[in-house]
Order: structure tokens, then C-alpha cells, then sequence
């Protein structure tokens, strides 16, 4: 598998082996997004995520070295004490992103194999990836993974759904999500909310009908 390239964007995503649940109540939602902080922001950027009762989608930019060494001073305190996965600077030890990703996948597995008395994989195979280009296609793609509830006919606002990173971007919360670039992106938040819902009124977006898990 094509290796992660540093600053470049990847949408990642997978779902339940044979299409069965990875989450089945609130606390593993919960669960899932801190182990998500624990191990993955260190290394990268999150600019959209959704979460879905059995697959999920995230949108990541993986930060470069010096971004990881700047990160690590910035919030030093938080790697001693534990909040991060890592107490090794990564002007020593860099951030490999696949190995954070392993961790994290596998360390939210052996929380739900415990916690359902269950054994073996949780995901389909290893965590899908699309490395993103066109720097252009990102805001189509961060309405895209915001839509997954919607399209699955959970809910008909994008608002309405508590696990996607839709309402970090218009309620002022803080969150891990890079807020300020990905509005940035949509010059601003009535323009993120606009291009939602026109999103949501399309059919013709051309990855409708091969991304979409079910």
C-alpha cells in the first residue's frame, strides 16, 4: 500500500467486518474519538469526520516534521502527562502515521472485544485510503463525509447528527478539527453552511455511489 506522504491530504475510512456494528452505544462513539485524539493528532490535521454505527470517514492532512516538532512544544506538558500517545520529541523519534493508525485501530478493538466478550477483527481488512491531489476537490469531500448520515436516512440536517464534525464548524466548540482552514476553505461559516446544502440537494456527485459504506 502506497506509503502516507507528509502534507498531503488522504480521505481514510472503513466499516465493520461483514458489515456488522463497531459502535453500539454512546460510550463507544466517545471511546473511539479519544483514542482518535491519543494517537492520531499529534500526526495529523482533521478537517472533517463522521462516524456511522458501522463505518466511518475522516479527512486528514498529515502534518509534516517540523509541524509534529512544533505541535510537540507547543503542548509539551500534554505529551508528559499522557494526554498524547508519545513522550519522545519527534525531532528524535518522528510520527509514523501508519503505526499511529495500527495503534489506534487496534487499541479500539481490544476496548470493544473486551467490553462484547468477543474475539478477533473488529474492520474490513486494513484502513482504506485515497491520497487527495486537487486541493479544489477537498470542500466537495468534507460536505461528502458530513452527508453520510443523511444518506443513510438517519437524519435529514446535517446539524441533527452528534458524530460528525459538522457542528464544530458552526457552533464556536472547541475541537480537534482544523477549524479555521477548513472555513477557510468555504470563505467562512455562511458559506460552509450554503455549500452543504446545496451538497445535500445533488445527485450527480460522481462518488456518490462507490464511497458511500453501507
Amino acid at each position: 500500500m502506497e506509503k502516507f506522504e507528509a502534507g498531503y491530504f488522504y480521505h481514510i475510512y472503513n466499516r465493520g467486518a461483514n458489515r456488522e456494528k463497531i459502535f453500539f452505544e454512546k460510550e463507544d462513539y466517545d471511546v473511539f474519538l479519544k483514542k482518535y485524539i491519543y494517537y492520531l493528532y499529534p500526526s495529523v490535521e482533521t478537517f472533517s469526520w463522521c462516524l456511522m454505527s458501522n463505518h466511518f470517514h475522516a479527512l486528514i492532512r498529515i502534518r509534516t516534521v517540523n509541524e509534529q516538532v512544533a505541535l510537540y512544544k507547543k503542548f509539551v506538558e500534554g505529551f508528559k502527562s499522557g494526554r498524547f500517545h508519545g513522550k519522545i520529541s519527534p525531532e528524535i523519534k518522528p510520527y509514523n502515521v501508519s503505526r499511529q493508525l495500527s495503534h489506534f485501530m487496534n487499541s479500539y478493538t481490544r476496548f470493544v472485544n473486551r467490553k462484547m466478550n468477543r474475539k478477533g477483527t473488529l474492520v474490513e481488512g486494513t484502513l482504506k485510503r485515497i491520497k487527495i491531489t486537487d486541493e479544489s476537490y477537498l470542500t466537495h469531500l468534507i460536505c461528502y463525509i458530513h452527508r453520510n448520515p443523511i444518506h443513510h436516512g438517519l437524519t435529514e440536517s446535517y446539524s441533527e447528527y452528534t458524530y460528525s464534525s459538522y457542528n464544530n464548524f458552526i457552533n464556536g466548540s472547541i475541537s480537534f478539527t482544523a477549524k479555521n482552514k477548513v472555513l477557510d476553505l468555504f470563505e467562512g461559516t455562511e458559506y460552509f453552511v450554503d455549500a452543504h446544502e446545496e451538497f445535500k440537494l445533488k445527485n450527480e456527485f460522481k462518488l456518490e455511489s462507490t464511497l458511500y459504506l453501507e
